[in-house]
């Protein structure tokens, strides 16, 4: 009978057959962590692929999304940590030895977190985040926005019947609502000085559906917000800070850029969905209309 690996890569893959080799290579060639690969319906040849590759073992079901993929991942894994790595992400060289490392010097630990770095289409370097400072504990250090990466995070298996799994319903936060709830749990966390997570942002990341975004997040934060850990006033204060830098991420990343796109097309179809928006964003839209107004000035002169 064979022996349960210390630790899994749990991959869940819909058609991924651009990304994937890229991926099992970082996790298996690169770092000799064992991927379970979940293929959620895929109506490529990337799931038969990913069989032949050494160090992948493969689960399929019908199409139902990634949280449900993810999950099923959590269900067949037999490890005793696992990581969540999707199939357009990679993890760099030194991953798994950074993670024996940080296990040897905390053996009770349940969860140990990475930073990231953010990579282009062509593996060029955009940007480097620093894992989370888990403080003044990882609970309130999440819920207060420090970013934890859906690759950079490994997780003691077992501790996942405690909390439970990603929730369907939930489609975007989903991994933010898991980590919270990890956090409420258990506070046995430890930072891994290292950006060993790479997400790679490729052309058309950013055109994402900003409102379902904020719904998401202001969903997950309102709900962390209420359970019954740490001091109600840190939780409060903590939950505040995590509105304020998630409209800030949504504005930045998905609502500015899709309005500038409308605009090119059609100025009064960009001003409906303006009329549109939550208050809170309103402020942001008129720096930056103000912004790019001045600049396209400066620009005539």
């Amino acid at each position: 009978m064979a022996v349960p690996p210390l630790l899994e890569a749990l991959t869940p893959s819909y058609n991924s057959a651009a990304t994937l080799p890229d991926t099992i290579t970082s996790a298996w060639e690169t770092n000799r962590i064992p991927m379970l690969l979940v293929d959620d319906g895929s109506t490529d040849a990337s799931a038969d692929d990913a069989q032949r590759r050494e160090g992948v073992r493969v689960v399929r079901q019908r199409n139902a999304g990634p949280s449900v993929a993810r999950n099923r991942a959590i269900l067949e894994s037999q490890a005793r940590f696992v990581l969540f790595l999707d199939s357009d992400d990679l993890l760099d060289a030194g991953y798994r030895d950074a993670f024996e490392a940080a296990l040897a010097q905390h053996p009770d630990a349940d969860v140990f977190v990475c930073g990231m770095q953010v990579v282009g289409d062509e593996g060029q370097p955009i940007a480097s985040h620093a894992a989370a400072s888990l403080q003044p504990t990882p609970f309130l250090s999440l819920l207060g926005g420090e970013a934890v990466p859906t690759n950079g995070i490994i997780v003691r298996r077992e501790v996942l019947a405690r909390c439970g799994l990603f929730r369907p319903g939930l489609h975007h936060a989903e991994d933010i609502d898991l980590w919270l709830r990890l956090a409420a749990v258990t506070d046995r966390w430890v930072r891994m000085d290292h950006c060993l997570a790479i997400y790679r942002l490729r052309g058309g990341s950013l055109s994402k559906n900003g409102a379902a975004m904020w719904r998401g997040i202001r969903q997950v934060v309102s709900t962390a917000a209420r359970m019954p850990v740490g001091p109600a006033s840190a939780r409060r204060a903590a939950a505040h800070r995590a509105l304020v830098n998630g409209a800030s991420y949504v504005w930045a990343n998905a609502l500015w850029p899709a309005l500038r796109v409308k605009a090119r097309s059609s100025l009064g179809d960009a001003l409906k969905d303006v009329a549109r928006l939550p208050l809170r964003f309103w402020p942001m839209m008129f720096r930056d209309g103000l912004q790019g107004l001045s600049r396209r000035r400066q620009g005539a002169h």
